[in-house]
């Protein structure tokens, strides 16, 4: 046991005593690695398909103008067709709007605003139309 002891004792101390590391060949890392030419291709291109998106009520400029305070609703129907919202908690106001997505950017937003007293419409707001125009 003693003569075991002693071997690998002397062992650990020559191979500590030791100052050069084995040589390691280079490795992949430090070479520096380029595609052969007949791999070298480019991907295509592939371009995303953006639907155009029109929400609300499409309205004209010449019907809009023809619109006059103590027209009835189904006048107004007649003439713009019906809001895009009628709100339960608003019932005398109509609203009229159009939102159009062309290619992914904002084309166009508007809004018409209508209110009635009754049955007869008493005020129009033409406020929010600056995206409305004659070719519409």
């Amino acid at each position: 046991m003693k003569r075991l002891t002693l071997i690998v004792l002397t062992f650990t101390i020559l191979s500590g005593c030791s100052n050069s590391l084995p040589k390691t060949p280079e490795t992949l890392e430090s070479k520096k690695f380029s595609m052969p030419k007949w791999l070298d291709f480019s991907m295509p291109s592939i371009d995303l398909y953006k639907p155009n998106i029109m929400q609300g009520s499409v309205l004209e400029i010449e019907a809009i103008e023809k619109l006059q305070l103590g027209m009835s609703k189904n006048a107004v129907m007649n003439l713009i067709g019906s809001p895009s919202i009628i709100d339960p908690f608003h019932q005398y106001q109509w609203d009229y709007i159009h939102h159009s997505i062309l290619n992914g950017e904002e084309v166009t937003y508007y809004r018409l605003r209508l209110i009635f007293d009754e049955d007869v419409l008493a005020e129009i707001d033409k406020s929010e139309l600056g995206g409305l125009t004659n070719n519409q």
